[in-house]
């Protein structure tokens, strides 16, 4: 999709706008899968830790049996926020040109990463929990 401006330009705006709300899409899924991650363990913890409590802190702990459900979906946003962040742009999408990138590659590259650590540490946490939580 195209525009044409008043001076006769071409300009690609709603084509950029498609792919910054992909972009965004990508990002939420990513970080919405990391807080499922960290629903069951690290969640109810930090919140404890935080202050709040109440009988909705100990339902969190029903939701490990979904555990596995929430790993498959923070590994699919992970893998498609990371082919998202580092999929080289493509030759006929610059060859007007202006290779319009509507979201910060850095910015989207940290948060993956960030969304990966989060990941990584809810599984550790599982087999870590008890070593650092037991009494000596």
């Amino acid at each position: 999709m195209m525009e044409t401006d008043s001076a006769g330009r071409v300009s690609a705006l709603p084509l950029a706008h498609e792919k910054d709300r992909s972009a965004r899409r990508s990002i939420w899924l990513m970080l919405l899968g990391a807080l499922a991650m960290t629903s069951c363990c690290i969640l109810p913890l930090g919140l404890v830790s935080l202050g709040v409590t109440g009988v909705f802190i100990g339902r969190l702990s029903a939701l490990y049996q979904f555990h596995w459900y929430f790993l498959a979906f923070a590994s699919a946003s992970l893998i498609y926020g990371f082919w998202k962040a580092y999929k080289p742009v493509s030759p006929e999408s610059c060859a007007s040109g202006s290779c319009a990138r509507p979201m910060n590659r850095t910015l989207m590259r940290s948060i993956v990463w960030l969304s990966l650590l989060i990941v990584v540490g809810a599984i550790a946490f599982q087999y870590l929990a008890p070593v650092f939580l037991s009494p000596f």
